[in-house]
């Protein structure tokens, strides 16, 4: 209840400071409420009761795919979006759609919370100790092997980011936002490989391995295939770093966001 308040009075307080004129300006606690309330009637079956997606894509991060303004966001709740799954809400009025987006608007955001460590100096323990930018991509920098870093900030917390980096498969599991990071194992004859599936249909998988390789292989040459659930090609790095390195790169994480 707390985090939901802060992320209210954080919506409204960004909302008087724009300088563009919005059409969710002037919306109040009690209509963010009664968005919350038709987001998980309309909603919550397709994209988590917490907007972290599911079958419909994770709505709890500060940039949305389809939504470049909170115009858009509004037609991408009235209409639809063509060629996806995303259906247009036509039982909506117009008033409910707008506490809908509001709503939307929250979920991106988290409560402040205070740093344990020095981000500028866990940016370098990130950068060099770790090799982190080895499965991870920040600001167009490093690889795609694991989730993308941008804007963690402002997706997860201080006890997440913790928890990700001593038990990743942990956090992984938990997390229906990070669902296409699934890890298969297989063998094709004397080829054993293990990696983050791309891509997979009723005749053939590709898979990506923790050097960046991509594998191709056609079902009908596979002896062996098993999806590894809860599991993570990342390391836990409890034991690799200190105290400290471990509270600095949390820092660092924690000030990765958009710039409001």
């Amino acid at each position: 209840m707390k985090r939901r308040m802060i992320a209210v009075l954080l919506f409204v307080a960004i909302s008087m400071s724009a300088t563009a004129q919005s059409p969710l300006d002037g919306l109040t606690e009690g209509d963010l409420v009664d968005g919350e309330r038709l987001f998980r009637i309309h909603c919550a079956r397709c994209h988590g009761i917490d907007g972290a997606g599911g079958e419909g894509s994770n709505l709890a991060r500060p940039r949305l795919k389809y939504v470049s303004d909170d115009d858009a966001l509004l037609g991408v709740i009235g209409d639809g979006i063509p060629g996806t799954g995303m259906p247009a809400i036509w039982t909506l009025d117009e008033d409910q759609t707008r506490r809908v987006a509001g709503y939307v608007r929250t979920l991106g955001r988290l409560e402040v919370e205070e740093m344990p460590g020095d981000p500028i100096r866990g940016q370098t323990v990130y950068q060099t100790n770790g090799g982190c930018p080895a499965c991870h991509i920040i600001s167009g920098a490093g690889k795609g092997i694991g989730p993308e870093l941008t804007y963690v900030g402002d997706q997860r917390g201080l006890d997440y980011l913790r928890r990700s980096l001593t038990d990743p498969a942990e956090t992984q599991s938990q997390t229906s936002g990070y669902t296409d990071y699934l890890i298969v194992r297989l063998r094709a004859g004397d080829e054993r490989v293990e990696g983050l599936r791309i891509d997979e249909d009723a005749f053939s998988v590709i898979i990506r391995d923790i050097s960046g390789t991509v594998h191709s292989f056609r079902k009908e040459d596979l002896e062996e295939y098993d999806k590894v659930f809860s599991h993570s090609l990342m390391p836990g790095y409890g034991g690799a770093l200190n105290a400290q390195d471990m509270d600095d790169v949390v820092s660092y994480l924690m000030s990765l966001g958009s710039e409001e």
